[in-house]
């Protein structure tokens, strides 16, 4: 008897299986993914240089750029990029607040061009920016803010000025 069931476990364990298969079927595996529009947004302080009402900038605005860096997913489309109208902002102004009086303030704005004719807004009645060269490429876009600080504000008055505006991208 043990003989017998040694030779059967060395039939079945010395050969190789095989499935006996009385038939088959296949089926189809579907991979899906997708991938939304997806952005970022990071920007730099506009730091003007002195401002000085009563020589310098009597009849000349003092003007400089700051930097907005867009990175949008690649084929993003209809991106926008929106300016707050600021902390200190009055009516359709945007104020700078003097740093330890802050009901003494400089007015400035920022506009989307360098002839500095579009405000950047939707703050201050100004338009959002927007174009083709906001659309999405999956690396950076810099984007200029072009800030100006008009002529001649003698009620001004010696110290830091400030204020924060917050910048929005639409996706």
């Amino acid at each position: 008897m043990l003989s017998a069931v040694l030779l059967l476990l060395f039939f079945f364990l010395g050969r190789p299986l095989s499935a006996s298969a009385g038939g088959s079927q296949t089926s189809t595996v579907v991979i899906t993914a997708s991938i939304p529009p997806s952005c970022t947004i990071g920007t730099g302080a506009i730091a003007f240089a002195p401002y000085d009402p009563v020589n310098t900038h009597a009849t000349a605005p003092n003007d400089q750029t700051g930097d907005i860096v867009i990175r949008c997913t690649r084929g993003a489309t209809g991106i926008t990029v929106g300016l707050g109208n600021g902390a200190n902002n009055t009516g359709s102004q945007r104020r700078m607040v003097h740093a330890s009086d802050p009901r003494t303030t400089l007015d400035y704005e920022i506009f989307q061009e360098s002839g500095r004719v579009t405000i950047w807004g939707p703050g201050d009645g100004g338009l959002p920016r927007s174009g083709a060269d906001l659309n999405g490429t999956g690396s950076n876009v810099v984007v200029t803010m072009y800030g100006r600080i008009p002529p001649r504000q003698l009620r001004a008055t010696a110290g830091a000025y400030n204020d924060t505006v917050v910048s929005t991208i639409l996706f």
